[in-house]
């Protein structure tokens, strides 16, 4: 019986070391680029623009205020879908190629969604990634 229970806690052990080894720092981690950008493009297409507001450098958040911001992404165009399709990172900076598509906006005169490939440059502030715009 004792020894069933050493290799239930054995096994137990093992399984707990796979579950932090796969929660530690990685491409998709909070600090990459990667993470950064998934946040900001998936709070807009929730509309949660004070989130995507969040992901700016502080340069950007100096000249336009959060409400601002978010005025004017409420008039712009509903972003639907987006896909990263390549990062290069370089030190402290890093610019991503993404399409993005846009929802149908009868403001806009589209009926059908709108798919655009852009260019993000990133940086890195106080050591966390921030989407640069100018």
């Amino acid at each position: 019986m004792k020894r069933k229970s050493i290799l239930f806690a054995m096994l137990l052990l093992a399984v707990l070391s796979l579950v932090l080894y796969g929660c530690k720092s990685g491409p998709g981690d909070a600090g990459s680029p990667q993470a950064l950008l998934d946040k900001y493009f998936s709070s807009a297409i929730k509309q949660d623009y004070a989130g995507a507001y969040s992901c700016y450098y502080q340069a950007y958040k100096d000249k336009i205020s959060q409400e601002d911001y978010i005025k004017h992404r409420k008039e712009a165009s509903v972003l639907q879908s987006y896909k990263i399709l390549s990062i290069q990172e370089n030190g402290n900076t890093a610019k991503a190629k993404v399409t993005l598509t846009f929802a149908p906006s009868k403001k806009f005169n589209r009926n059908k969604p709108a798919t655009v490939k852009v260019t993000e440059d990133l940086i890195k502030e106080n050591g966390q990634w921030k989407i640069k715009v100018w």
